[in-house]
């Protein structure tokens, strides 16, 4: 295998994998180290960088890039570089006018007498871009300079060529499947959000609460809408928080004339791996939310004899289950049954050790499964 063909291999293999980009080249740059390399994905109108990796550079190079990248002199030429040849920074900007350049004197003469970079545009979206570039010292000519030129020519089409199947793998773990039959497991309405409030899947249940309760629908854009624009403000604030924060929240109340004891939570649906950093401006990540809604209007109880004789519980114990079941908190629970908060929970410990219950959670899912299966003789 060439030289080349060994860069390629590495390049596919580092997409699929997920694996980080900058180390395609280590190969490359252990048999040219007085080049430096540089993987850059960035904003090249105002020299924002959002991913950087580096060979051959000293460990401050990434910091000093930072500091000093609004001075760089190359990143515009990304704007009208051709995606069908290697790009040479010496015809558009000359090496003595790069050594002149505060860059230099900032960045690349602490590393060596870089004055000219050779490289290539892998993706240009907006005004965003990612590149591959090496840059070369003053005394890198002849032979050497016209071998890694050519090396360039040979694997720039094929990085290109990879760098899109990543995009293109980074959408499809964005689309969640409509087939998620996973989702009648939940035992309340459940749905998948995939972008903003865009429900992409529902089980059973929420298809139901959508169709024949003024709680919450899905309108003409597939968006969970609700009538209260207070209300819809708070889910959608939620689903933002859920992806940014990586974290489960609620139940939070939908409460409002309409949707009195309504209750919510969201959770993220995370992925098995993490895309790479270097996706992310061209395909911004929007993670998909798992959003379970509790209308009490529609919530199907098991009858309290029923729910005794199932799991072994008192009736005051019954009855407290089913005002689990049904949305209200522990506290709620308290005051509608009128025992005091201590006393409601002291019956929850009870429930739990007798019925081998790891948390109340998991009590109020076994209790509603109960409901879907309580013989029509007792409903």
């Amino acid at each position: 295998m060439t030289d080349c063909e060994d860069l390629i291999g590495r390049m596919y293999s580092s997409v699929v994998l997920g694996q980080d980009l900058g180390q395609v080249f280590a190969g490359l740059a252990a048999s040219h180290p007085d080049v430096l390399i540089g993987v850059q994905v960035q904003c090249y109108l105002n020299n924002d960088y959002y991913y950087m990796s580096f060979q051959n550079a000293a460990e401050d190079m990434v910091a000093d890039m930072n500091e000093a990248g609004a001075c760089n002199p190359f990143p515009p030429l990304a704007a009208i570089a051709p995606f069908q040849s290697v790009l040479y920074s010496e015809r558009y900007i000359p090496p003595d006018l790069v050594k002149r350049s505060e860059f230099y004197e900032r960045v690349l003469a602490k590393q060596n007498t870089f004055d000219r970079s050779r490289g290539f545009l892998m993706h240009r979206q907006g005004g965003d871009a990612a590149i591959v570039a090496f840059t070369m010292p003053d005394d890198f000519v002849g032979k050497d300079d016209q071998i890694l030129c050519d090396t360039l020519e040979r694997i720039r089409p094929h990085f290109q060529r990879a760098f899109s199947l990543a995009l293109e793998l980074r959408q499809r773990e964005q689309w969640v499947p409509s087939d998620s039959h996973w989702l009648e497991r939940v035992p309340s309405a459940a749905m998948i959000l995939d972008r903003g409030l865009h429900v992409s899947a529902a089980n059973v249940e929420a298809e139901r609460l959508f169709q024949s309760s003024n709680l919450i629908h899905v309108d003409c854009r597939g968006e969970l809408s609700v009538r209260s624009h207070n209300q819809r403000k708070l889910l959608e604030q939620t689903a933002s928080r859920v992806r940014l924060g990586k974290m489960p929240i609620g139940p939070l109340a939908l409460q409002s004339e309409q949707m009195r004891g309504a209750l919510f939570a969201m959770t993220p649906i995370r992925g098995l791996q993490r895309s790479p950093v270097y996706l992310d401006c061209f395909v911004p990540a929007d993670d998909a939310v798992l959003a379970i809604v509790i209308d009490p209007s529609v919530v199907s109880v098991a009858p309290v004899n029923y729910l005794q004789e199932c799991m072994d519980v008192t009736k005051r114990e019954a009855e407290l289950i089913q005002n689990l079941v049904v949305g209200l908190s522990m506290r709620e629970t308290a005051d509608k049954m009128h025992i005091s908060y201590n006393t409601a929970r002291n019956h929850m410990a009870r429930i739990t050790e007798k019925a081998g219950f790891g948390s109340q959670s998991e009590l109020v899912r076994i209790a509603s499964d109960l409901a879907a299966r309580v013989p029509s003789s007792l409903s």
